[in-house]
């Protein structure tokens, strides 16, 4: 009869802790529904129009025709959404594009 209590209040606690594994996994998603990139990316990729006869590092955001940029959360994300962003550009007759990734300044 011993033996017959000890296997229930065996099972009874391993379903107690089976419930607050799931309570705090639940409480865990509820508090944080959103990832901690999503609200402030690191990286900013970008797309530059380079006018005519300006090639490689003499592009830059002073130089160049048109700028566009889109914060991204992870580095990896820059050259798909820099290529992605080159399409939006108004390049004109001979100018040529550069895409490129920079970490975002922090605001202290």
């Amino acid at each position: 009869m011993f033996e017959v209590v000890r296997s229930i209040s065996l099972g009874v606690r391993q379903i107690a802790g089976i419930f607050l594994i799931l309570i705090a996994g639940w409480t865990w998603i509820c508090v944080l529904d959103q990832p901690a990139l999503a609200e402030t990316p690191g990286y900013m990729a970008g797309a530059l129009a380079c006018p005519p006869r300006v090639e490689g590092p003499d592009c830059n955001r002073e130089t160049a025709l048109d700028v566009i940029v889109q914060p991204v959360a992870l580095i990896t994300e820059c050259p798909m959404v820099g290529t992605v962003l080159a399409t939006h550009l108004s390049l004109p007759p001979g100018s040529t594009h550069k895409t490129f990734c920079e970490r975002r300044r922090s605001r202290l």
